[in-house]
């Protein structure tokens, strides 16, 4: 299996290899400075030393060897036109002739050139025509050794091969710390992320952190663990609510059945029996149908749904109000909707109905005397269309309308249950009205009715 170093340890590498990075070019530019510095110094040195030399041939011979013995600190050697030495001294006085040098020093006024003498002692030559009354009267050399410049770089050269792979031990020590340090609140994160379960998803990390990457990632971690805790809670609810939804109608056929085939009926108790039991049996479908569209519809995005089809919300609204009249009729209500214009949203038209027929059945439904109207017009905000349901029932309780759109709540479960409602109907609403980019409201006082208000982005 293919090892993969830890986070620490690729921080540390890679801060160390760029530290030996910088430090090697510094140490390069550093030598590369000073030697050329220092060469340059013994240079100019050199230069100046030739400066106490007379030109050859305008003294005697006795002359020329005293301006010779004159000039200290430096090897010097005076040549004719012809190449011929005239005087000597120091490291000079064994050092070979180049006349390729002279030569270059001629053409050039001056000639600086490294030789390496017996015992590969090194020496810095520097030849330098001289000129007398317009002629030529031959060359100066003056010399100097470069033990002292080479030992110095040397030295130089071993400090910085010291140095170098020192610092780099203690930056690599220290970058090691430092990373262990800045990466110690993310093992406190993994720690305490590993000892979180399913089962106590209301823990928090609860650390304290600067507003940096690593606290950040902190707090993103318990919104995301409050997040998952309130979807489990859901979870569970539903499961619970559901299970508990689905048993009932399959308790009551079980029971039928057992009590009916318990003894002979007669075809009209056995008409009876049966009819109680499909009853049940649609309820079951229904619910069945029901949960199924929620479990299509959660975590459906607004680009999701298919939005490319022109909904007319006044013809949707007036369609629904026909279809509902009767029922309406049927308890002593009125059913009213009220649609001056054209309202245009693009969707899915089924859903939208959905939506419709489950805000304006629910309202039938629990209103007792009164009526139902169904409201159609442009919202205030821009490119909304707004759709209100609003009853003449007994109203809702504030502490029940924050609940109102979960799954099987029931404001009046034993009503609910003889409505034949599954607790869903409004669930389903709000998972559609938001599929489409929309938003959904209750208004309602205890004796005031409901008021149902679904906003819809416009058509472009």
């Amino acid at each position: 299996m293919k090892t993969r170093l830890s986070i620490r340890s690729r921080l540390t590498l890679w801060h160390l290899c760029l530290l030996a990075l910088t430090l090697s070019a510094f140490s390069l530019a550093l030598y590369a400075a000073l030697s050329d510095q220092v060469y340059r110094n013994i240079d100019e040195r050199l230069s100046l030393g030739v400066a106490g030399l007379r030109p050859p041939g305008s003294d005697s011979e006795e002359d020329t060897q005293r301006a010779i013995g004159r000039v200290t600190g430096f090897s010097t050697r005076l040549i004719d036109p012809t190449g011929r030495v005239l005087g000597a001294s120091g490291l000079l006085l064994d050092a070979p002739l180049d006349q390729a040098a002279l030569d270059r020093a001629q053409s050039q006024r001056g000639d600086f050139r490294t030789v390496t003498l017996a015992g590969n002692q090194r020496v810095r030559v520097y030849a330098y025509p001289v000129q007398h009354d317009g002629r030529a009267t031959g060359y100066v050399e003056v010399a100097v050794s470069l033990s002292s410049a080479d030992a110095t770089l040397r030295s130089l050269a071993l400090i910085l091969l010291i140095a170098v792979p020192a610092t780099l031990t203690l930056a690599g020590f220290g970058g090691w710390f430092i990373a262990d340090r800045a990466l110690r609140p993310i093992d406190a994160i993994t720690r305490q992320a590993q000892a979180i379960s399913e089962q106590d998803l209301h823990r928090r990390l609860n650390l304290d952190l600067p507003d940096d990457e690593v606290g950040r990632l902190a707090r993103t971690f318990d919104a995301m663990l409050a997040r998952l805790d309130a979807a489990f809670q859901r979870q569970q609810r539903f499961t619970a609510d559901a299970s508990h939804e689905l048993r009932t109608p399959l308790t009551v056929i079980k029971t039928n059945i057992g009590v009916t085939l318990n003894r002979p009926r007669s075809a009209k108790q056995y008409e009876a029996a049966l009819n109680q039991i499909e009853g049940e049996v649609d309820r079951l479908a229904r619910l069945t149908s029901d949960l199924l569209l929620l479990a299509r519809t959660d975590g459906s995005s607004p680009q999701a749904v298919d939005r490319q089809r022109a909904i007319d919300l006044k013809a949707l609204a007036e369609g629904v109000a026909a279809e509902l009249q009767p029922l309406a009729e049927s308890k002593g209500l009125t059913l009213h909707c009220h649609a001056p214009a054209a309202a245009i949203i693009q969707g899915d038209p089924d859903q939208i109905h959905r939506v419709l027929f489950n805000l304006v059945e629910n309202a039938i439904k629990y209103t007792l005397q009164g009526g139902v109207t169904i409201d159609v017009a442009p919202a205030a905000a821009a490119r909304q269309v707004r759709v209100m349901v609003s009853d003449t029932g007994p109203g809702i309780a504030a502490e029940h309308l924050p609940h109102l759109f979960e799954r099987f709540y029931r404001v009046d479960a034993a009503r609910s249950r003889e409505a034949g409602g599954s607790g869903l109907g409004l669930a389903i609403a709000h998972s559609l009205v938001t599929a489409h980019g929309g938003t959904i409201d209750v208004q309602s006082e205890v004796g005031q009715g409901t008021r149902l208000i679904v906003s819809l982005p416009a058509a472009a």
